[in-house]
């Protein structure tokens, strides 16, 4: 699926009035697809892993910028998850294209379905808007956590999203600038 409709996707989830907790997965939901985005926009002949992995601090750079699949395992909610290798976030690590399918609370990651970006500048754009409400109401949800637990989840969820924002970043200044 084209990146436009799955930013398009998460646009819509984030105006339906989203709980806490659904605000969180979509910052991870697009965490990940940005992820994808870059692998796919990386400059041919480049380091894709490199793109892949990020900033090289915060979420990203504790997988390395690995791709790979190693097997899996059960999460938090009793189902299960396929963990990328060197992954020590707690996160599964995704790639673009077909893939085994892998559940974020009880929808699939976005960043799966994706098989091709044929907008790249739209789709940055898109992203970079999407990635800032998000942003917005994380910080607003941090502001009103109510044990250290919900807290540190959502300045994990708000992190991820301040890297992605720099990956859009970038991902822009390689490839339009």
């Amino acid at each position: 699926m084209d990146a436009a409709r799955l930013v398009a996707e998460a646009e819509r989830a984030m105006r339906r009035n989203p709980q806490p907790e659904d605000v969180i997965a979509e910052a991870w939901q697009a965490y990940e697809l940005t992820e994808a985005v870059g692998r796919l926009l990386a400059p041919e002949g480049g380091n894709r892993a490199e793109w892949s992995g990020g900033t090289g601090n915060g979420a990203g750079a504790r997988d390395g910028g690995r791709t790979e699949w190693d097997g899996g395992g059960p999460d938090e909610c009793g189902g299960t998850t396929e963990w990328g290798a060197g992954a020590d976030h707690g996160r599964p690590v995704v790639r673009a294209g077909p893939g085994p399918v892998v559940s974020a609370g009880t929808a699939p990651l976005r960043a799966l379905r994706l098989t091709a970006v044929r907008d790249p500048a739209g789709t940055l754009r898109a992203l970079r808007v999407l990635l800032g409400e998000i942003g917005q109401a994380l910080v607003a949800l941090v502001c009103t956590a109510e044990d250290e637990t919900a807290y540190w989840i959502r300045v994990e969820a708000l992190d991820a999203v301040d890297e992605a924002k720099d990956r859009v970043r970038v991902l822009t200044l390689v490839n339009f600038v």
